[in-house]
């Protein structure tokens, strides 16, 4: 698949997460801008893509290059002037003579248009803003950090935009579901703040300094940045329990299709019963379906050539396979799951067995009900569906796994790695504090020599609804070389994330040029962007026409920077790659410069906090 076709599919794909219905371009003359739109029709076809003209105090050539592009792509367009506007707002400011002061109204004024037009159509916004501009414009977490999907956990290389993650309402502090729109990764050499991760810590952090945390103050819920978080203890949000889908059935019908019409029937049950069965079963039981031999009497009549009587005909010579369908729950005599599994049975008429160690069910339709949760240890895991039920269901679920593999001390233990990362769904989505723990394989010899190794398996701790306290003074700052990265959550702008086993909602980046919903160049070098603009028909005059922001007559980005977009990209390509060897010290040391200079405009703005100066000036 070429670029501009990937890059259309990826448009496609991020449309289609947003439940939007196409895309919104300003056209500024300039060859980004261009290129954008050009992917854009690429994507959805002009119909769906709405170019807007914005001249303000432009160059007549700006509109004109604008509108030759639209007419190429076939483009509807919607001029807005904002010169008005702009004069308007300029009378009722008070007069500034630093030169930028009134030039970056223009960019704040198009940006309000953009998206005044993408609302009213259910658009999404492009930006067009390219790799050498943008150098690294989202940080947020260390690449051993991962995100808990209804999938399991995710790495940055495996989550995927559409992904269903765990967030917190910001209004209700309750736990809902929400799909992940994109996901940022960056190559990061710099400081980042660590938190917690020592033995008895409920915390686990590594994050870049101008990470949004997740924090409770006066009973609301706020994001404050990583490195201005107070130095006394701040809560992290407690969650509330989730509502679930309250429309799901209150009875668990069993499945009686395709048996014979005089086998075994069950009658429905209570789902609160059937899932604390379930719980019981998940743990502790263990499903066979297996070939069963069993002699078939016949009715008619044969004679016996010896003596010529009549006799019953007796098939046992030739015995008819059957299917049995058991079902066993590894309870000894005496334990108290035991007597509460046999209690709910007899509620529900179903027959059942017992031995001194185990209960058994027979029956396909009870076979079939408990199969989908796995037939053995290593293969257990906890339908989709289930998990889809209210707050108050999933504890009676809980309690039935507790009752089997869990511990008084509120540990739950599995040799299944899908059921424990499940297990930590069920403990959120209730409203628990949760750990996840990979016990690695043990060896033991027994008296008799023989050696015994057990599984890997995972202890998952489910404990209460104790608050998990942040103290700012506790960051570590480290220095870091690596992958960072950060998932686009709309909406709620939280996720429940993972780092060596502990779990913390916390926030995610957006801001600075992602003010924008999408930026499709944003892993392209300008040069790379030149190359593109010419395989998809970007007229050549705008291809040509030198880059400028457009704040003031005669102004280019080439004569701003004081160097070349080839040899920007050199030095950005160079420094990205590790190896800087072949780039003059000098033209180096500008590179970096300009990155640093322009390092506040990647990141969230700070924000005072009373505690934290206090505490500073005090010392």
């Amino acid at each position: 698949m070429t670029l501009p076709d990937r890059i259309a599919t990826w448009l496609r794909e991020r449309l289609a997460a947003a439940g939007a219905d196409g895309f919104v371009v300003g056209l500024s003359g300039g060859v980004d801008s261009a290129t954008t739109a050009a992917l854009a029709v690429r994507a959805v076809g002009p119909e769906h893509v709405l170019a807007v003209l914005m001249p303000c105090h432009s160059q007549p050539e700006d509109t004109a290059l604008g509108q030759l592009v639209a007419d190429t792509f076939s483009i509807p367009t919607v001029t807005v002037d904002l010169s008005g506007a702009y004069d308007a707002l300029l009378a009722a400011l008070p007069p500034s003579d630093h030169p930028l002061a009134a030039a970056n109204v223009k960019p704040r004024l198009r940006m309000i248009t953009l998206y005044y037009l993408a609302q009213s159509r259910n658009y999404l916004v492009l930006g067009s803003g390219n790799k050498s501009e943008l150098n690294v414009g989202y940080f947020c977490y260390d690449e051993r950090t991962r995100a808990l999907t209804t999938e399991g956990l995710k790495t940055y290389e495996e989550l995927r935009p559409g992904d269903i993650v765990f967030s917190l309402d910001i209004n209700t502090g309750q736990v809902i579901e929400c799909p992940v729109a994109d996901v940022y990764v960056f190559d990061y050499e710099g400081e980042m703040l660590a938190y917690g991760g020592g033995k008895g810590c409920k915390v686990d952090l590594m994050v870049t300094p101008n990470h949004r945390l997740l924090i409770e103050r006066g009973g609301q819920l706020q994001f404050c940045r990583a490195d201005a978080l107070p130095r006394r203890p701040t809560p992290t949000p407690f969650p509330k329990p989730w509502t679930g889908q309250r429309t799901l059935p209150s009875v668990f019908e069993f499945d009686h299709s395709g048996i014979e019409a005089n086998a075994r029937r069950f009658a429905a049950m209570p789902i609160d019963e059937f899932l604390y069965i379930l719980g019981l079963y998940i743990g502790d039981g263990n499903a066979q379906a297996s070939g069963v031999m069993q002699p078939v009497k016949g009715s008619g009549k044969n004679r016996d050539p010896k003596t010529g009587r009549c006799v019953h005909v007796d098939a046992s010579a030739t015995p008819k396979e059957y299917t049995g369908y058991r079902t066993w729950f590894a309870l000894p005599r005496g334990s108290k799951a035991r007597s509460k599994l046999i209690a709910l049975l007899e509620k529900n008429g179903i027959k059942y067995g017992v031995t001194d160690m185990q209960v058994w069910v027979h029956g396909r339709p009870f076979y079939r009900a408990v199969a989908e949760c796995g037939t053995s240890a290593h293969t257990k895991r906890i339908p989709s569906w289930i998990l889809r039920y209210p707050s108050e269901q999933l504890m009676r679920l809980l309690e039935g796994l507790m009752d089997s593999d869990g511990d008084e001390r509120g540990y739950y233990y599995t040799v299944s790695r899908r059921l424990a990362e499940q297990v930590v769904e069920l403990g959120c989505k209730i409203g628990k504090n949760v750990t996840l723990r990979a016990r690695p394989p043990q060896t033991r010899i027994r008296a008799d020599g023989v050696q015994i190794r057990s599984s890997l398996s995972y202890e998952i701790s489910v404990y209460g609804n104790g608050r998990r306290w942040l103290h700012g003074a506790k960051f570590k700052r480290v220095p870091y070389c690596g992958v960072v990265w950060c998932p686009d959550i709309p909406g709620t702008h939280n996720l429940l994330v993972e780092r060596n086993g502990r779990f913390l909602f916390c926030g995610n980046t957006k801001y600075g040029d992602g003010g924008v919903d999408l930026l499709p160049l944003g892993g392209l070098y300008k040069t790379q962007v030149w190359e593109l603009a010419r395989k998809l028909g970007v007229p050549q005059k705008v291809i040509e026409r030198p880059p400028t922001p457009g704040l003031w007559p005669g102004q280019t980005d080439e004569g701003e920077l004081g160097i070349t977009y080839r040899e920007l990209d050199r030095v950005l390509a160079a420094i990205e790659a590790g190896d800087t060897s072949g780039i003059k010290p000098t033209t180096l040391a500008k590179v970096r410069q300009m990155i640093a200079r322009s390092a506040h405009k990647r990141a969230l703005p700070p924000v005072f906090q009373p505690e934290t100066e206090h505490a500073t000036h005090e010392t």
